[in-house]
């Protein structure tokens, strides 16, 4: 590897980045982190408002790889999923055309489709179809991302009980999935900087779930406590409930699973990580 490399990672102060920044620096890359707010990421140089930035652009054309992890899930506006989506991988895609830029590592998410009726999706779509014309990116759709029990994210904890309450689930708690490791989703990224061709790989969990026993696994209890918002219910309501968009619900009721596809992990020669036997495993 040529140490001097540089790898440009756009939202470097993501869950996700915060994995992969000091492996990167381990390996002997020179990294720069591109976020929209001021923040301290252990980047040796970091650029604020990145998608206004010259400085940001310059460095992303200048870049031997960019690790593009930008993105939303859950927003009120149309907007929102189009800036940081679509415009943002916009402006990722410009700079690949840079004969600097060797690859492009793109996260993306399964059923992503540019018709797609869902913004997150349709918007996901649209930002792969970019990437694709580039020739050079690795894009790799996953699934709701686990984190570790001994450090779960925000997500994880959206499943536990929050003093003494019922988890509140969106649907009938029936709505299977295929959810992925973070640490999996950190060795693809880490392995794609020198193995696998372009393409899009769907990197899911090896295990299905239904979301009611994800719960159960997290919280180590088959009795925990859960209250069901019926979909039509949760749809109606979602306008109005701070955090909490009908784009969002519709994933959660009809888009959560995936397909466990093993050539994936050996593509780019890394293991699945059992969910169910790293969260049964935990000792608190």
């Amino acid at each position: 590897m040529n140490t001097k490399e540089n790898i440009v990672i756009t939202s470097a102060n993501s869950v996700t980045a915060k994995i992969l920044i000091p492996e990167l620096n381990a390996r002997g890359y020179y990294t720069i982190g591109l976020v929209r707010k001021e923040a301290s990421v252990g980047t040796p140089e970091i650029v604020t408002n990145w998608m206004e930035s010259d400085i940001a652009k310059q460095a992303l054309a200048n870049a031997d790889i960019i690790i593009h992890l930008t993105g939303e899930i859950n927003a009120k506006k149309e907007t929102s999923y189009i800036q940081a989506n679509l415009t943002s991988t916009q402006i990722v895609a410009q700079a690949a055309a840079s004969p600097k830029v060797k690859r492009v590592i793109f996260l993306s998410y399964p059923g992503a489709n540019a018709r797609h009726k869902n913004w997150y999706l349709r918007y996901k779509g649209m930002a792969e179809q970019l990437l694709e014309k580039t020739g050079k990116a690795v894009i790799f759709r996953c699934p709701f991302i686990v984190d570790s029990p001994h450090e779960p994210s925000r997500i994880d904890v959206l499943f536990m009980p929050q003093h003494n309450k019922p988890v509140q689930v969106i649907g009938s708690g029936q709505e299977k999935m295929h959810p992925v490791y973070r640490g999996d989703v950190a060795d693809a990224v880490l392995s794609s900087l020198v193995k696998g061709k372009p393409g899009t790989y769907e990197l899911s969990g090896c295990e299905e779930m239904t979301t009611t026993e994800f719960i159960y696994l997290i919280n180590k209890n088959n009795h925990t406590k859960i209250r069901y918002t019926p979909g039509w219910l949760a749809r109606l309501l979602s306008p109005f409930i701070k955090g909490l968009s009908p784009t969002f619900v519709d994933v959660l009721l009809n888009h959560t699973n995936s397909t466990f596809i093993p050539d994936t992990y050996r593509q780019f020669d890394i293991n699945p990580t059992s969910l169910v036997k790293l969260w049964r495993e935990y000792r608190r």
